[in-house]
């Protein structure tokens, strides 16, 4: 039924360094596994900044500056996106790599397709937690924990579970109408990687 599928967005800015923000966005999407009832949004993002988003924070610069979370179950085309004010801020102080230079973190399904992969581009990173191309132990152990946090997913306030997926937009899935037709794949593992990741999106445009 719908409500059993949700997406949590997590935005951010990262702060001028020197000349202009950046805006982030990194989604996330969640299966309610159990449950006794219907899902509440104000849970589902007070759980999953607990649960995640807290546990982020702690790797990332302080430039980092989280402003919202925005919730929304995708199994209804109808349901409207519902925003909820957040303050975190990156715990990692010190300069601080370009916005488009990231950590990555792979999302592996126990299927084998490219529509049940997925990845994370985290950023930004200070630079005491990289060497070269590569994260340092000790930043590899902070996006680690954060790896674990969001392979275990969360409960919320309501008691339903919710366990993350790789959501496919390949059909025969489809969003737009309904029904819709939800095609997903729940998340085996999450992995760091070690090697630092571009993502040219999040390049200040000259």
């Amino acid at each position: 039924m719908p409500g059993d599928y949700c997406e949590v967005t997590m935005l951010a800015t990262s702060a001028a360094d020197p000349t202009a923000t950046k805006n982030f966005a990194n989604v996330y999407h969640f299966r309610r596994l159990a449950g006794p009832g219907s899902a509440i949004k104000s849970q589902i993002n007070s759980a999953f900044q607990t649960a995640i988003g807290d546990i982020l924070l702690l790797a990332l610069n302080v430039d980092y500056q989280q402003t919202f979370n925005v919730v929304r179950f995708f199994d209804d085309a109808l349901d409207l996106p519902q925003q909820f004010t957040q303050a975190g801020v990156g715990a990692i102080a010190g300069e601080r790599l370009p916005d488009f230079v990231t950590a990555s973190i792979g999302l592996k399904c126990a299927v084998r397709s490219r529509s049940a992969r997925g990845r994370k581009s985290l950023g930004p990173i200070t630079e005491s937690s990289t060497t070269g191309d590569e994260l340092t132990a000790g930043a590899i152990t902070l996006f680690g924990n954060y790896a674990t946090a969001l392979a275990t997913g969360f409960t919320d306030a309501s008691a339903n579970v919710w366990i993350p997926v790789v959501k496919s937009g390949k059909p025969p899935a489809q969003y737009t109408v309904n029904p819709v037709t939800v095609v997903t794949y729940d998340v085996a593992s999450v992995t760091v990687n070690s090697i630092l990741g571009l993502l040219k999106r999040r390049k200040v445009k000259v």
